[in-house]
């Protein structure tokens, strides 16, 4: 049985957002789009995964991860960071995850906290 390493996120080689190191999508990324386009759908997961841009705003501690936290009346999103001590990993599900080119496979960098209702206010 094959296992797929899932760790958390190192923000450290992230681009910043207005770096001249992010480059934003263009003609020349329509071929990789299509073949994960193809990929997904061969496993039947294009309603379930998709592909976002990685970069970062600012630095964050070793000790603690991006949370996305929700606010259901006013339709906000926000991310914060918050310390990893402070999340509890058997109510949250990861919904965001970078590519390695290692054994490791991926890299998770988001991860939705919930309970039986729907979200607990905060994503991590």
């Amino acid at each position: 049985m094959t296992t797929v390493q899932i760790q958390a996120m190192q923000w450290g080689e992230i681009p910043y957002m207005g770096s001249p190191e992010l480059v934003p999508f263009s003609d020349d990324d329509t071929e990789c789009f299509r073949e994960i386009r193809d990929v997904l759908k061969r496993h039947n997961a294009l309603q379930r995964f998709g592909v976002f841009l990685i970069h970062k705003h600012f630095d964050i501690a070793e000790d603690e991860e991006m949370t996305e936290c929700t606010d259901h009346e006013e339709r906000k999103l926000t991310i914060i960071p918050r310390k990893k001590a402070d999340i509890d990993p058997e109510v949250t599900v990861p919904t965001n995850w970078i590519f390695t080119d290692t054994e490791q496979v991926a890299a998770a960098c988001c991860e939705c906290a919930r309970n039986s209702g729907g979200h607990q206010g905060h994503h991590r």
